[in-house]
């Protein structure tokens, strides 16, 4: 009997948005990672430094897949946690130095989950900025290493991910039967000024607008909807792509687009039934009924996964969100393991 059928798991959580950083390739990569943009260069406003170093948090549950990790998992009742790389991802440095950088991640992930296999999972880190290697770096990860995919954050470069450059990505994905988790990044500094930040507000205030408030969200919803209207599904029709955040913006203009680019594009499937087929959401720790409603709506419970974005998130009661919802028994248990032990293979 699998681990993961409905009555083992008895509304035990499969969560899948989960961070984790290796602390040997973070210090690996320090020298090579790009300096933050100067927040207050036009002024004396220091709001951001001082926000965030209030904000700021210890990292040791970001560095630990042991005791810690697993007392959170415990006291929410969550059966496995997939972790993929946190803010510090060596995703999109330079080839020369990702492609080994993400190597020792995986190594050190793989590592990490060999601990408590039963508990944990993990995503693959790709050097996105080489395809060829990224692709081959995430067969690695899934047939030597056991991983359940990849994690994505924000995109290479300049290069979103409707570049044909990235073909060798998905093809592998595909291939493999496994998703790709795409995560929300800080956006260009050219975009950030232009729509972030104005004269009726703080530094603080368009800091946070560019990024958890609004655009690290819009920015990557944006990104979903070019890979449908870049014919990506059309090439790789079994490929399938995980968002978080309820889907990053899209789900509730779904119809809009279907009544407007729909008119102007050739695909094979409407860009609703696209998004429908191929796409998998989570609400990564965002516990809003509304959104629960609308995805449950335009998506529908089959294609709902749960996570939590830990540990920058930690709510209260995990469970609590969907023992408390309207869904059926049934819905509940798919969104809470059953979609995720199908979709990665748990069983």
């Amino acid at each position: 009997m699998g681990l993961f059928n409905q009555e083992a798991t008895n509304m035990k959580l499969i969560t899948l948005e989960e961070h984790w950083e290796s602390q040997r390739v973070n210090d690996a990569a320090k020298p090579y990672m790009p300096k933050p943009a100067n927040p207050h260069k036009n002024s004396d406003d220091h709001s951001i430094e001082e926000f965030v170093a209030k904000t700021k948090r210890d990292n040791t549950e970001l560095i630990s897949a042991g005791e810690r990790r697993l007392a959170f998992m415990d006291q929410n009742e969550i059966q496995m946690q997939i972790m993929g790389y946190g803010d510090d991802t060596p995703q999109n440095l330079d080839p020369k130095v990702a492609i080994d950088l993400c190597k020792m991640a995986n190594d050190d992930l793989a590592k990490a989950i060999s601990a408590h296999p039963d508990r944990l999972g993990g995503w693959a880190t790709l050097p996105v900025g080489n395809p060829e290697a990224a692709a081959a770096e995430l067969e690695r990860a899934v047939k030597q290493l056991g991983l359940q995919g990849a994690m994505i954050h924000g995109y290479y470069d300049g290069h979103m991910f409707d570049d044909p450059m990235y073909e060798p990505i998905f093809a592998k994905a595909e291939e493999l039967d496994v998703p790709l988790y795409f995560h929300p990044a800080v956006i260009p500094e050219e975009i950030s000024e232009h729509y972030y930040q104005g004269q009726g507000w703080s530094e603080l205030t368009a800091f946070t607008f560019a990024g958890a408030g609004w655009g690290w969200h819009e920015d990557l919803g944006v990104q979903m909807i070019r890979l449908i209207l870049a014919g990506v599904f059309d090439r790789h029709p079994k490929l399938k792509i995980i968002t978080g955040h309820w889907g990053e913006m899209v789900p509730n203009f779904l119809e809009r687009m279907d009544q407007t680019l729909g008119l102007t594009v050739h695909l094979d499937r409407s860009i609703s039934q696209t998004y429908r087929d191929n796409f998998y959401i989570t609400p990564s720790g965002m516990f809003f009924p509304a959104q629960l409603t609308l995805a449950m709506t335009e998506v529908g419970a089959d294609h709902l996964l749960y996570s939590l974005d830990y540990p920058y998130n930690h709510p209260a009661d995990a469970q609590k969100f969907l023992t408390e919802s309207d869904l059926t028994q049934a819905d509940q248990e798919k969104i809470a393991n059953q979609n995720a032990a199908a979709l990665l293979h748990l069983n």
